[in-house]
């Protein structure tokens, strides 16, 4: 530890000057009154020669030579003032009067834009702004989802929740990524930290939003290109656990005149190890299970996308994104099966599924026309979106059998391959107007969505006397149609509401094609947003916030094809599984962008999980989504920004909250009790020059629980480095995660008074990435389509 924290302590230390003479000035705003905890950031040359904030009086000193220099006056990550201010014999700089939260100064005739905040909060939603968050530097898109504000990105499945409310819809540029979590997760591994503008994390979406997701939207913000430029990067990141991976990555940008071109192509592998450990207690005797997990990656892909301004009201264009990917698990257990009261197993069981592989690929196509009008803000945005997301398994498992002496007992061999192979297709077309009218902001629009999934099964069973095979074939067809409408506004100066509804008609059939098996259902709901703002003064805010929202289950929860292990693991779909709905309430108060603090409450109904249920006679584990019964939560969220000195900048979080599960499920029982999460993030400039960083982050996860599931406390350790070289074009970075190699959380359920325990090793992990920059860029209005939509409107 101490090898790794010298080189911080000689770096920090660096940053010290030699001081001619101590100077003194006070920013106050037009109104006379001063403007506190603001960032005064003093140039020479273009180079930054001190960087102090202001106190609560508007009051800073600085130690600066005699000379010429540039001070910037930036607050919430906005540029407030720019001058030109010479030193000479312990001058005083005097009062500087600044405007009140403009969002850019000219300085000769060049736009200058101040350094964002890590976290800032808009009326409906939390921005994470990746670029500040020195952590997710060579990293991908996941990497960046485990340090945004209320998320949680789980460490052995990496599903994705908003911690307190449970599992999320993901958009990408305002686009629903309609994938089971593993492929979501293999997905966003395949897209560059770098790439990334913002992270939106929306936990009451408004009404313009589908109201599919129980807890919310998460909205991966991409980055576009920028006016008059051709730019681009180069990059490469190497990764380190038990065994190495990698990732290739380039892209380029074009904005020319009237056209506006990007690219991006990209290609990795990588590779996983873990071992697992699994307790299941029986009445009469006891299951102990251990295991190896090697699992590995590989993928592919492309982006394009083509803007052409036809006028200057008139914007139309493509995106397209093609992705294909495999992989292959390398699995191998060992089941220790003891009877009560007995210290030696009776019999063994193996199960090996070396070889059970993967392949997956994704096609996106969109195409998007805006159209402004006269009136200032008035445009309509018209979308018409295709995917395509075939996903296909080879599962193989061969299960064997042994007494205490471990001599086989062939009557219990089996091979069970299952072979799968899934197709969706999604078809999207939607219209949405932004229609302000005096003081009045209306939004309103239409959403078409059809979707139709195939699966095609076929399994092989294979035993020591007999072969037998089952093919099954299912098919999902959901069609939403969907009508919505907003309206803002904000009156008595301090006070502003905003209010919509949603009506969504959705229309699903299921078919077993081998079975003669059909159901149909449709379902209508009307689903209210609510928002009501009071600055109560120009740096306090409090949001009051409401939204109900719909879960419906996907193809991969509907399949009710059984899927055998071995005699004792089974799993299967439900057909039967019905949407979930939710109430969801939240109480804001900001502090300019320097805290939050969140006050909510939620409760759902019919909210569906796989559950696993043992049989105590036959020791059969069926593991099967369910509508498991109701829940509800509340809890309290804060999120702290501050600097403690002028090269510090800390972001802490603390989110605690209640949760209670009622069970429909005759097996399983109630569950409830508190959880919480602690976040400490350290982001440190090690030079003046602004080309050496660091970071520091460390996690704590208190015992929680969720749903009808237990899982423990647990922490990480995280530390980064990164450098800019060669006029700041070349970037080399290093990640170590899980740095003391903590335990991973184990996860517990009871059903039929059988208690089941689950827990993985943890590794710590190396990442090193280096990336080129290339070109010149300049910041002007986006005018890509996805980004128009996607831009934090409220």
């Amino acid at each position: 530890m101490k090898k790794i924290l010298f080189p911080i302590i000689f770096c920090v230390a660096a940053i010290q000057t030699y001081a001619q003479q101590e100077i003194k000035g006070t920013i106050l705003y037009t109104n006379q009154t001063p403007v506190a905890l603001a960032d005064v950031v003093i140039f020479q040359d273009d180079k930054i020669i001190d960087e102090v904030s202001t106190n609560e009086n508007g009051l800073f000193t600085s130690t600066l030579e005699n000379g010429t220099y540039v001070l910037k006056v930036e607050e919430s990550g906005l540029l407030l003032h720019s001058q030109q201010i010479i030193i000479q014999d312990n001058q005083e700089i005097g009062v500087i009067i600044v405007p009140i939260k403009e969002t850019e100064v000219s300085l000769n005739e060049t736009i200058v834009t101040g350094q964002k905040k890590m976290i800032e909060k808009k009326v409906d939603r939390l921005i994470f702004n990746v670029d500040q968050a020195e952590g997710a530097k060579g990293g991908n898109a996941l990497d960046a989802l485990k340090l945004a504000p209320r998320v949680k990105v789980d460490e052995n499945s990496d599903a994705i929740s908003i911690i307190g409310k449970g599992s999320i819809t993901v958009m990408i540029d305002d686009r629903l990524m309609q994938m089971s979590s593993d492929q979501l997760a293999n997905y966003l591994k395949t897209i560059r930290a770098e790439d990334i503008e913002k992270i939106e994390i929306i936990t009451n979406p408004p009404a313009k939003y589908d109201a599919t997701g129980n807890s919310g939207i998460i909205n991966i913000v991409l980055k576009s290109a920028k006016g008059e430029s051709l730019n681009g990067s180069l990059s490469s990141t190497y990764n380190q656990q038990k065994y190495p991976g990698y990732n290739l990555n380039g892209n380029i940008n074009f904005r020319k005149d009237k056209w506006t071109v990007t690219a991006n192509v990209y290609n990795g592998s990588g590779r996983w190890y873990n071992k697992s450990n699994e307790k299941t207690y029986y009445p009469d005797e006891t299951w102990k299970s251990n295991g190896v997990n090697k699992n590995k990656n590989a993928y592919i892909g492309g982006k394009v996308g083509v803007d052409y301004q036809i006028n200057n009201k008139l914007i139309t264009g493509f995106n397209l994104n093609l992705a294909k990917g495999d992989g292959e698990y390398n699995n191998f257990s060992t089941t220790n099966v003891v009877k009560i009261n007995q210290d030696q197993p009776y019999r063994y069981i193996t199960m090996d599924r070396s070889g059970s592989n993967w392949d997956w690929s994704y096609l996106g196509l969109n195409y998007h026309i805006i159209k402004k009008f006269d009136t200032d803000g008035k445009k309509l945005t018209f979308d018409f979106d295709y995917s395509n997301n075939p996903f296909s398994e080879e599962s193989k498992t061969i299960s064997k059998e042994y007494n205490s002496s471990w001599e086989e007992t062939t009557s219990k061999y089996q091979n069970n391959i299952s072979n799968a192979d899934q197709k969706s297709n999604r078809y999207n077309a939607s219209l949405d107007m932004e229609h302000p009218i005096n003081s009045w902001k209306m939004n309103y629009g239409t959403r078409l969505r059809w979707a139709k999934d195939e699966a095609d099964n076929n399994r092989l069973t294979k035993t020591n006397t007999n072969e037998t095979n089952n093919i099954n074939g299912f098919q999902y067809n959901e069609n939403i149609y969907a009508l919505y409408y907003s309206i803002e506004k904000q009156f008595a100066e301090k006070w502003t509401a905003k209010a919509g509804l949603r009506y969504e008609h959705a229309e699903v059939k299921g078919l077993m094609k081998n079975e003669n098996f059909e159901y149909s259902k449709k379902f209508d709901g009307l689903y209210p947003t609510a928002y009501l703002m009071y600055q109560a003064a120009e740096n306090h805010s409090f949001t009051l916030n409401y939204s109900r929202r719909v879960d419906r289950p996907f193809i991969w929860y509907l399949n009710p094809f059984e899927t055998k292990e071995n005699d004792y693991n089974i799993s299967l779909g439900n057909p039967n599984l019905t949407p979930s709905n939710s109430n969801n309430f939240e109480l804001e108060y900001a502090y300019k962008d320097l805290t939050v603090t969140s006050i909510y409450y939620k409760n759902s109904n019919d909210i569906f999980e796989q559950v696993s249920i043992y049989d105590p006679e036959t020791k059969i584990n069926t593991t099967k989504p369910y509508n498991i019964g109701k829940s509800y939560s509340f809890g309290l969220s804060e999120n702290l920004n501050i600097k403690p000195t002028k090269w510090w900048k800390l972001n802490a979080t603390a989110d605690i909250y209640y949760s209670k599960t009622t069970s429909s499920i005759p097996e399983m029982k109630d569950i409830d009790g508190l959880n919480s999460e602690f976040r400490l993030t350290n982001n440190l400039d090690l030079n003046k020059k602004k080309t050496l960083f660091a970071n520091y982050s460390f996690n704590y996860y208190a015992k929680g629980y969720d749903n009808l599931q237990t899982t423990g406390d647990f922490m990480r350790h995280n530390i980064g480095f990164r450098a800019m070289v060669f006029d700041k074009k070349l970037q080399l970075s290093l990640n170590i995660s899980n740095l003391f190699e903590n335990k991973n959380p184990y996860y517990s359920s009871i059903s039929n008074d059988i208690k089941n325990t689950r827990e993985y090793s943890a590794y710590r992990m190396f990442r090193f990435g280096i990336t080129y920059n290339f070109g010149k860029q300049f910041n002007i209005e986006r005018s890509k389509s996805n980004q128009e939509q996607g831009g934090g409107k409220g």
